[in-house]
């Protein structure tokens, strides 16, 4: 939980966020691999006990390469994500990349979000601690995160700020 200095209000930052749960990367025959991303809305409590939080899965398949199935993992992300926002946004990727910078691995995506016909570019890092798959989900994760969690529904103890 954070105040706010200016307002003296409280803000629940992690009630609106999803959390990455899981990342695999499946290869398959014929020089082609699957992707499969799972989120977890933390729950919100309700009453006396505290209901359970929602997932959301999506996967992705195409050829095998490591480009590609960076690529892959960033694009189940943003079908997971659409999911979660009952598709009110949608998520166009323009490229992942791997880049060297600061004596690591870090993982650039870009996209654009679309909601109500207005585009906005966006661009999310992570730093690649030795699994790339799931550092490109972490990286579209980050790279939107602001922008989908006014479109989570709200729960009793979600406040934005």
């Amino acid at each position: 939980m954070l105040t706010s200095p200016s307002t003296s209000q409280t803000v629940v930052a992690d009630a609106a966020r999803l959390r990455l749960e899981g990342c695999q990367l499946e290869l398959l025959a014929g020089a082609r691999s699957r992707v499969r991303v799972s989120f977890v809305r933390p729950a919100e409590p309700v009453g006396n006990g505290q209901a359970e939080g929602r997932e959301f899965t999506a996967t992705h398949e195409g050829s095998t390469c490591p480009g590609g199935d960076l690529r892959l993992a960033a694009l189940a992300t943003f079908d997971a994500l659409a999911q979660a926002t009952g598709q009110t946004l949608t998520f166009e990727l323009i490229g992942v990349k791997p880049v060297r910078a600061f004596d690591a691995t870090v993982i650039m995506v870009a996209a654009v979000v679309r909601h109500e016909g207005k585009g906005t570019k966006v661009i999310g890092a992570a730093v690649d601690e030795g699994d790339a798959i799931t550092t490109a989900a972490r990286a579209a994760l980050q790279a939107v995160n602001r922008l989908v969690a006014p479109h989570l529904p709200a729960g009793p103890s979600c406040h934005l700020a």
